[in-house]
């Protein structure tokens, strides 16, 4: 859930997310919910206190900005990024970029203070920000719009517990997706059912989880924490580390669990995003570059250093058009 480099992804394994009875108001599914009430894999455990060395999250998250910009091409189709502007500018954690469906507005990560985050809405049209989850004690990170759905889903972090979590799209806590895959990172959703989750352990693993039928398998080992569905399939893209100098950007059909590799990683880079004309668009210091099957890595557009720090995660919009940029501040 933190962005940077190994020390604060060692800082998000410390921590973990979060119980209903914490959160604003329950809101109430429609009736023709897909989801059960309740999670369809068991019960949730009770919670007690906070262990005496938890730290939150949110303690240790670096300031970073989210930039906003238009995706152009050339006549030869390549990428070029322009209009480039900080959506977030403030001092604080500004993180974890989703679009929604239509392409006309971020979802996001914000912290409001030292020890929580909640999630923001920010609105490409007009540049307003909204609020939209109002927790207590509770952190919410890595918001996504459900599939099929008016619905959101983050990891939920509270007293040391990290579950996937449900809201409306107006902050309302619909409950936990899973009950027994914990402590959940990140997290990508194939279809309305069907999402790949990192998941904290030792080794850490990647876990496909149906959220109707509970069913959850372990897929893969080591993965990084960039998960995303690839455009045009249900196949989900996750990175998995094959040692410390050898990342790879892999395939998951997630209902057979087979992984093919695509391509390697820039050296060290593991955020990245994916075009809808199939290219992955990865950030190496100011640079960013894309990789296209068949080909290499190769950049494409270079960031004003002077803006802004070094590129982190990326978002892409549905229609590729328009794309946000993690930068350091």
């Amino acid at each position: 859930m933190i962005a940077g480099g190994a020390a604060a992804f060692v800082g998000l394994a410390l921590a973990c997310g979060a119980p209903a009875e914490s959160d604003s108001d329950t809101g109430s599914p429609a009736s023709d919910d897909p989801f059960a009430a309740t999670p369809a894999d068991g019960s949730l455990p009770r919670f007690g206190p906070a262990p005496a060395d938890y730290r939150p999250t949110a303690a240790g998250a670096p300031s970073t900005d989210i930039w906003v910009g238009r995706i152009e091409r050339d006549d030869d189709g390549v990428v070029a990024i322009t209009g480039l502007s900080n959506a977030t500018d403030r001092d604080g954690y500004d993180n974890q970029p989703s679009f929604d469906p239509s392409g006309s507005a971020i979802y996001y990560t914000s912290a409001v203070d030292s020890t929580q985050t909640e999630t923001f809405r920010y609105v490409l049209d007009n540049g307003a920000v909204e609020q939209v989850t109002r927790s207590t004690d509770v952190s919410e990170f890595s918001p996504i719009v459900i599939p099929g759905q008016d619905a959101l889903s983050a990891i939920h972090e509270f007293r040391g517990l990290q579950f996937l979590w449900r809201y409306t799209v107006d902050g309302s806590s619909l409950g936990a997706i899973f009950a027994t895959a914990e402590p959940v990172g990140y997290h990508a959703w194939a279809d309305g059912r069907t999402t790949a989750m990192f998941i904290l352990g030792d080794p850490p693993t990647l876990q496909v989880g149906d959220a109707i039928s509970g069913e959850i398998r372990t897929v893969a080992e080591h993965p990084g924490r960039s998960i995303h569905r690839i455009p045009g399939s249900n196949d989900i893209s996750f990175v998995r580390k094959v040692s410390d100098d050898e990342w790879w950007i892999e395939r998951l059909d997630p209902g057979s669990g087979e992984t093919e590799p695509l391509t390697r990683t820039l050296p060290g880079r593991e955020d990245y995003a994916w075009t809808p004309e199939g290219e992955v668009l990865m950030g190496d210091g100011f640079g960013l570059f894309a990789w296209m099957s068949g080909g290499d890595w190769r950049e494409v557009s270079t960031l004003d250093p002077l803006g802004g720090g070094e590129i982190s995660r990326l978002a892409v919009s549905p229609d590729g058009t328009r794309i946000a940029v993690v930068r350091n501040r």
